[in-house]
């Protein structure tokens, strides 16, 4: 059963699995899971996923910096990312996908919602739950996280969210979120060559990729007035495209099964 109502239940959030081959990027993004500010990556990390992400392989690497005054919420949540993504990295962006939409990646909400629930709703899209729960208690899991851990330790982290960017010869990190055309500007820098930029995209697109997105994050990945993206959706709506997911207040759409 998919559930997909806010504020308790999931927002299913499907992605086109990425096929393995070379791409002359690679980008690393770190997200501290216990500040809502670093979520707002993940609209940018859609936005360079779907212009290019026929040049960039991306890997994500999430943290909680700091356990200071109890955080065990965030690390419950860190730990099943963790092991989601040992069934492939789609599983977990689709869980922090639907947090986010969700809005309840804070510590607060995170301990009145059941992590369980939500896994348990991708089912459908292949997650294994034996594995889920046996990964949960395994040494894999314990290397993964460890693994991360000196990712940010040798790429010197210290502020968060951050991006890196790199090719078989350079690197460059940015540390904050900055507009879009400074990441093509690196990714120029980078490649020696401006990268074709995928432009054949539309709301309808946008939605049949990710299954949800909200209004905010349909204006700023098709670079459209949010008028307009209403005026779409109220269309695709009546064409029975699309629905408002319930709970939302008409900000996150999803596309008609």
């Amino acid at each position: 059963m998919e559930l997909e109502q806010c504020n308790g239940s999931s927002c299913s959030l499907e992605e086109t699995p990425i096929q393995v081959t070379y791409k002359p990027l690679e980008l690393f993004y770190f997200m501290d899971i216990s500040s809502p500010e670093n979520f707002h990556v993940m609209t940018l990390i859609k936005k360079l996923e779907i212009e290019y992400g026929h040049v960039i392989r991306f890997r994500m690497v999430s943290t909680v910096p700091s356990c200071v005054g109890g955080c065990q919420e965030e690390v419950r949540l860190l730990t099943m990312i963790k092991a989601l993504e040992l069934q492939g990295k789609r599983h977990a962006m689709r869980f922090l996908r639907h947090l986010h939409v969700n809005d309840l990646f804070s510590g607060e909400q995170l301990g009145s919602i059941d992590l369980w629930e939500i896994a348990r709703s991708f089912e459908e899209y292949g997650l294994d739950l034996s594995e889920l729960e046996a990964d949960l208690q395994s040494n894999q899991l314990l290397n993964a996280l460890a693994v991360d851990h000196q990712v940010l330790k040798d790429w010197e982290i210290e502020s968060l969210p951050a991006l890196t960017f790199v090719t078989r010869d350079e690197a460059l990190k940015i540390e904050g979120v900055y507009p879009y055309d400074v990441y093509q500007s690196v990714m120029t820098e980078l490649l020696g060559y401006a990268p074709n930029r995928s432009t054949d995209w539309d709301v309808a697109k946008v939605l049949a990729r990710y299954d949800a997105s909200t209004i905010t994050e349909l204006s700023y990945i098709l670079d459209l007035e949010k008028t307009v993206i209403e005026r779409e959706l109220k269309k695709l709506s009546l064409q029975q495209r699309c629905r408002p997911v319930p709970g939302c207040s008409g900000e996150a759409w999803a596309q008609t099964k």
